[in-house]
């Protein structure tokens, strides 16, 4: 695959458009979220950095600053995807 490719699925697409399903200091890219601003996400992550998840309580993140790929899988339904978990998984994996 091409590294250009690569790079556009992976580089935020929307901004500097928010939206309000992904939150604040998230952005949008073409294969998944794209980290812009920690602080204001409340996120461990450093700028840059990709996830996603699904409604079946998956998530994965890839933080390449930090040289740090995550996955998470449970059966918990949302909580995986989105929740308290998901971020105590990321805080744990990337503090």
């Amino acid at each position: 695959m091409p590294a250009a490719l690569v790079d556009a699925m992976l580089r935020d697409q929307i901004a500097p458009l928010t939206s309000d399903v992904l939150g604040p200091g998230v952005g949008q890219g073409y294969g998944a979220s794209v980290l812009r601003d920690p602080p204001a996400a409340g996120s461990t992550l450093r700028p840059g950095a990709i996830r996603w998840g699904g409604a079946y309580g998956h998530s994965w993140f890839i933080d390449p600053a930090a040289r740090t790929t995550a996955v998470l899988l449970t059966n918990t339904a949302f909580e995986g995807m989105s929740g308290a978990l998901r971020d105590q998984f990321q805080t744990a994996a990337c503090p």
